[in-house]
């Protein structure tokens, strides 16, 4: 699936690690400056390690999702409803395989089951969950997810998975404007910043030449770049509503996330199976596509939450980055695609925006600064020098 709970955003200077914090919120020094380098060094050469083979997982898993769920149509089969439908609910083992994971790496020895349940639930609020808080926080969230992966899913079936994938990574451009709208965080009108927004809305623009603007083509360029700002609402909303979360309140909300999905929404299937806006043979349905495409997401998921936690946030993003070629070279190799120079320019600068958006926010305003500061030295050295060509064209003889 399209949506994950990670929020690309410029990175930010790391955040101390929990684990080095005692009890009493007081720090544990261990060793001395040279041992503590040592340490240190250790301690960033693993998470570089782990970052890069989390940005292969989430690349891989990102395009296996995306290609599964390409391979599930067919004439007997158009059912992208459904296929969100049966991938969610495969959120619920999310919680399940979080908590066995703390019962055989024992992370917090001092933390029974209950424990990790109950900081796990601080997701909530203080109330923990509870009957007025999954109302509040679960259905909206499961009713935006659900809508989002459907508009990706249904793309897949109209045109290239490739520039699905491209146009849906444009969503970063909309996460910083209504970042600015919704979170009321200040508006960095900063050159990198723009340069990102015009660099996806030239992508879009160049991708939207190349497929056409008619038929099949516009509808499925219509659904993903509609995704992609779900995936942005889902995003912001997320981070507005109830902040920043550790993988285990993510995994719990995921869970229940898939549950609402399971028990209240197999309605709508119902609905569009018996109106036959979708259709399916129950006795040739693609199941190995369908669980193939849910377990990669899951496997999605999964690595998300668990790398924010292991190592650095550039990699988690980095791995959709990678993710982008990776379904072009799929569609080239195995679905006979071809890519005009349109698709590619579009995809390159849709690419080139995502990463722009990634460069730390300080090194942003640095080269903002020198960019000003060069702009407003250059501006009075011409004003210098018009003033000394002036004075020097007055001081010349007038000839007759």
């Amino acid at each position: 699936m399209a949506t994950s709970q990670y929020d690309i955003e410029p990175c930010r200077e790391e955040i101390e690690d929990p684990s080095i914090v005692g009890d009493e919120g007081e720090h544990i020094i261990q060793g001395g400056e040279d041992e503590g380098g040592e340490v240190g060094y250790a301690m960033t050469s693993r998470k570089v390690l782990f970052g890069l083979a989390i940005v292969v997982g989430i690349a891989v898993s990102w395009v296996g999702s995306t290609q599964l769920s390409q391979s599930t149509y067919s004439p007997t089969f158009f059912a992208p409803l459904f296929n969100v439908w049966f991938s969610t609910s495969w959120m619920i083992i999310c919680y399940p395989v979080f908590q066995v994971g703390v019962w055989v790496l024992r992370p917090w020895p001092s933390m029974s089951t209950r424990d990790v349940y109950r900081d796990s639930c601080k997701i909530f609020g203080q109330r923990g969950l509870t009957v007025r808080t999954f109302c509040y926080y679960i259905i909206p969230f499961t009713v935006c997810w659900f809508i989002t992966n459907y508009m990706y899913v249904w793309a897949l079936g109209l045109i290239a998975a490739a520039d699905v994938t491209a146009l849906f990574s444009s969503n970063t451009a909309f996460i910083y404007i209504l970042s600015w709208l919704w979170l009321e965080e200040r508006l960095v009108l900063l050159p990198a910043r723009g340069t990102s927004v015009l660099l996806s809305i030239l992508g879009i623009v160049f991708i939207s030449y190349a497929e056409g603007f008619a038929g099949p083509s516009l509808r499925g360029i219509l659904l993903s770049i509609s995704a992609a700002i779900g995936a942005a609402i889902y995003k912001v909303l997320f981070k507005r509503y109830i902040g920043n979360a550790n993988y285990g309140q993510v995994s719990l909300f995921l869970t229940l996330l898939g549950l609402f999905n399971t028990l209240f929404l197999w309605p709508g299937i119902l609905a569009v199976y018996y109106s036959g806006f979708e259709y399916w043979d129950w006795r040739d349905m693609p199941w190995d596509f369908l669980c193939g495409s849910a377990a990669m997401s899951v496997v999605f998921n999964f690595l998300i939450n668990f790398g924010i936690a292991v190592t650095f946030p550039l990699f988690i993003a980095l791995g959709t980055v990678v993710g982008i070629p990776l379904n072009a070279m799929v569609d080239v190799l195995f679905r006979d695609a071809e890519f005009g120079p349109y698709e590619i320019g579009g995809t390159v600068c849709i690419v080139l925006g995502f990463l722009i958006m990634l460069i730390p926010e300080k090194w942003q305003e640095m080269m903002s600064c020198c960019y000003v500061e060069t702009a407003q030295a250059e501006e009075t050295n011409d004003r210098n020098n018009t003033r000394e060509g002036q004075i020097n064209a007055g001081a010349q003889p007038i000839e007759a």
